[in-house]
């Protein structure tokens, strides 16, 4: 992961199914699991639907272009589960381009200051 990003991908299973998501520690964040509330609602906002709680730490959002769910592990911490393994090359690459919008132009949004 790069210096200035907060998410990225660290491990991917593709036995599994599972994508390790590493993100960069906020220190000022007050929230419990706030990286991981933070990352499913980028996607949400990339998605432009709504957050689905499937519960156990399990979200999912409606209407996404793929099949596949966010979990909070206590071993692995922020996961990304595939539920269908037969696009998981396409899942991992829109995973890529979803945590750069996310990183780069959600994370540091320009605000007027005057």
């Amino acid at each position: 992961m790069l210096f200035n990003e907060k998410y990225g991908i660290s491990h991917i299973n593709f036995n599994t199914g599972w994508i390790i998501i590493d993100s960069a520690e906020n220190v000022y964040e007050e929230e419990e699991n706030a990286d991981f509330h933070g990352l499913v609602r980028g996607f949400s906002k990339l998605i432009d639907d709504e957050i689905e709680s499937l519960g156990m730490m399990q979200y999912k959002i409606r209407n996404a272009p793929f099949d596949f769910i966010f979990q909070l592990d206590n071993t692995h911490g922020i996961v990304i589960v595939a539920e269908n393994m037969k696009h998981i090359d396409k899942l991992v690459h829109y995973i890529k381009n979803s945590l750069y919008e996310i990183n780069y132009n959600m994370l540091y949004e320009k605000t007027d200051i005057y």
